[in-house]
């Protein structure tokens, strides 16, 4: 869920609200600065990775979950909602981000603005 060699002390964790407040189907758009992620409910917690899908744009918010990975409805591309992998190749993958709950509030770790 976080960048390899990145530790989560290094990250700024973003306040994205309640989880009944956002609106899951399958997944719950935020938007982070200029980003948009898409939030996921897992078996453990929540998910989140890239809103957009790197082959067509389209929102992977809307896909569907299916074994720990959403679908992106426009293809049938896969992406795993714990690394941002996708079935295609490494070049189409996504990035992810850790997320806690914390308080009854979702939190997205992203690194610090440079």
């Amino acid at each position: 869920m976080s960048e390899p060699g990145r530790s989560s002390s290094a990250l700024r964790w973003i306040d994205v609200g309640r989880p009944e407040e956002l609106r899951f189907g399958p997944g719950a758009p935020v938007k982070i600065g200029d980003r948009w992620l898409a939030i996921f409910r897992v078996d453990d917690g929540y998910a989140a990775i890239d809103n957009n899908c790197p082959h067509a744009g389209a929102p992977l918010c809307d896909g569907t979950v299916q074994a720990g990975k959403v679908v992106c409805f426009l293809h049938l591309w896969e992406f795993d909602l714990r690394t941002g992998q996708c079935e295609i190749g490494p070049d189409w993958n996504v990035a992810s981000y850790p997320v806690r709950l914390h308080d009854g509030r979702l939190l997205v770790g992203m690194a610090p603005a440079p």
